[in-house]
């Protein structure tokens, strides 16, 4: 919590449901009060049966009655993105790597790509993902998934982090904050839940995993080369979008790789001082 306390600006992939509202909460909240930057909620949808989008609305006014009005919410079409991506070509895809899991990864893949030409705009150093413990069996939860992902938002100048996975926090926990700070979590038992986010009606394909911890297996090396394939396609998509917007992309990189590294800097410091402390203790 010591080096997310450092972190300034943060984007989040936020669905509005009980995880996505307990990450900023956690972060935001523990942020050094001179570190407190922007917290921008980023929701998306798309054509192929993304239901009730408006639900993620729901707790933005308690979101900011928590942080302030530095919470930004924005509720976003990555339709054409993932279109570039994949969705197109799901089919050949789906036979290609061989599995059904290409959809929903290639959907998130065409979050993140929205989500760095979004922080490169703004000059945002950080994104969270939401997943919680328990659910990194899932394909976007895997280790592999986590590791090509954290790979290809630093090429951009962008720490990629799932804070709930990182610091160990369960649903438990995640409805405690949310009771803590008077935002009404929702219904759940084990690692389901009803919270108020949107439905798609492609992760449906998905709900057998989380209510009878029926875990389909996703090959991790058939997952990476999904996501070593894909990569070269997000950063061209990511370039051109920046042109057709008026800027050097490469420009807003460096930037943002030059106020990452600064970033860095005061991790760093926070690492030794924690270093320090242990071995002061003993």
């Amino acid at each position: 919590m010591g080096e997310y306390a450092v972190l300034k600006d943060f984007s989040v992939l936020y669905s509005g449901g009980l995880d996505s509202c307990a990450v900023p909460i956690i972060v935001g909240m523990n942020q050094r009060p001179e570190r407190r930057g922007g917290v921008h909620l980023l929701t998306f949808k798309h054509s192929y049966g993304a239901l009730f989008n408006e639900w993620s609305r729901r707790h933005t006014p308690e979101l900011q009655g928590v942080l302030g009005m530095r919470v930004q919410h924005h509720l976003l079409d990555l339709t054409e993105e993932w279109n570039q991506i994949g969705a197109s070509r799901w089919v050949r895809d789906t036979l290609k790597y061989g599995g059904h899991w290409v959809v929903c990864l290639g959907c998130q893949e065409a979050m993140s790509t929205h989500a760095v030409i979004y922080n490169l705009e703004r000059g945002i150093t950080n994104t969270f993902i939401c997943s919680s413990v328990g659910g990194e069996y899932a394909v976007m939860s895997m280790p592999i998934t986590r590791e090509k992902n954290i790979a290809f938002y630093r090429r951009f100048g962008v720490r990629y982090n799932a804070p709930l996975l990182d610091l160990g926090i369960g649903k438990p926990e995640e409805r405690a904050v949310l009771r803590e700070n008077g935002i009404e979590p929702g219904w759940g038992a084990r690692r389901s839940h009803q919270g108020y986010q949107p439905i798609c009606v492609i992760g449906f394909q998905h709900s057998l995993d989380i209510v009878f911890d029926f875990h389909t297996t996703y090959p991790p090396d058939r997952v990476a080369q999904f996501l070593d394939d894909k990569a070269v396609i997000m950063e061209e998509v990511i370039r051109e979008t920046l042109r057709n917007r008026g800027y050097d992309p490469q420009e807003l990189i460096e930037a943002n790789l030059a106020r990452h590294a600064a970033e860095e800097e005061l991790i760093l410091e926070v690492r030794a001082e924690e270093e320090a402390a242990a071995r002061a203790a003993l």
